[in-house]
């Protein structure tokens, strides 16, 4: 009798923590552009839904390979407790590069804590 009790409450503990353990990529970042803007400058625009308390920073340009730029931008929380409330968030960021050999972004928002708040790449356009 006691086995069958704790192996329901170890069953019941791994059901409970499935969630943190599983690995989420987070959500797919909508209407992801990137455009290069003059031979200075790629803008990079999306839109991602977000805490009502989310502030995304500035674009952190990670490496460069076969033409595909890696760019996070981080999200942190702007007050201790915060609503749960989930608001759109627009995001429309410039980053300076004159390499002309990015034919593509990779996009990642990143919490404070680690987690992936969202994911996405798309083609570098020339306006």
């Amino acid at each position: 009798m006691f086995d069958a009790r704790l192996a329901f409450a170890l069953v019941a503990t791994l059901g409970l923590a499935a969630p943190a353990l599983a690995q989420d990529n987070g959500q797919p970042l909508r209407d992801l552009d990137a455009n290069r803007i003059n031979p200075y400058q790629i803008l990079i625009d999306f839109e991602f839904d977000g805490g009502a308390c989310d502030a995304i920073g500035r674009a952190e340009v990670g490496e460069l390979v076969d033409g595909t730029l890696a760019v996070n931008f981080p999200v942190s929380s702007t007050a201790e407790v915060c609503t749960m409330q989930i608001v759109e968030h627009e995001v429309k960021y410039a980053i300076d590069t004159e390499d002309d050999t990015i034919t593509r972004i990779d996009v990642t928002a990143t919490a404070a804590d680690g987690r992936v708040v969202g994911t996405g790449s798309t083609d570098v356009e020339r306006d």
